[in-house]
């Protein structure tokens, strides 16, 4: 794909918090790992429901500026900062709720296309530490 394929996946569907959007960018069977996290998902209703746990009021605001894209139609890796602010939710595994604290961190999401231009593989690197570290920190 290219970067304005990064501009409709991050500013016109997930900041939007528009998993219809979204789902229109995947292949139904995606294989979808977020590495910090742990995670490793299989198919578009899994994908769905931990991208949505984002769009829900208590774990804050969540924002992604893409800024770089290098790939062809078929692979690519779409540069980011991720932008929060905090809620009830302790999506992060501080320990406790940090409501109002703010972090920001760069990533990478690696991608594989199919021929539609439906992504068919995501893979997701940024640094867990810094947010923490950013999240912890007393104001």
């Amino acid at each position: 794909m290219n970067m304005a394929w990064a501009d409709r996946w991050l500013e016109q569907s997930f900041n939007q918090r528009d998993l219809e959007a979204l789902r229109r960018l995947y292949d139904p069977q995606v294989r979808f790992a977020d590495v910090p996290l742990g995670l490793d998902l299989n198919g578009w209703q899994p994908v769905s429901e931990f991208l949505g746990g984002f769009f829900v009021p208590a774990a804050g605001s969540h924002r992604f500026i893409p800024t770089a894209y290098l790939g062809n139609e078929r692979e690519g890796v779409v540069e980011w900062t991720w932008e929060g602010e905090m809620a009830e939710l302790d999506l992060f595994a501080i320990g406790r709720a940090t409501p109002g604290k703010r972090f920001r961190v760069r990533g990478n999401s690696v991608f594989r296309f199919d021929t539609q231009g439906r992504a068919t593989e995501e893979r997701d690197y940024w640094d867990l530490a810094t947010v923490q570290t950013q999240l912890r920190a007393t104001s």
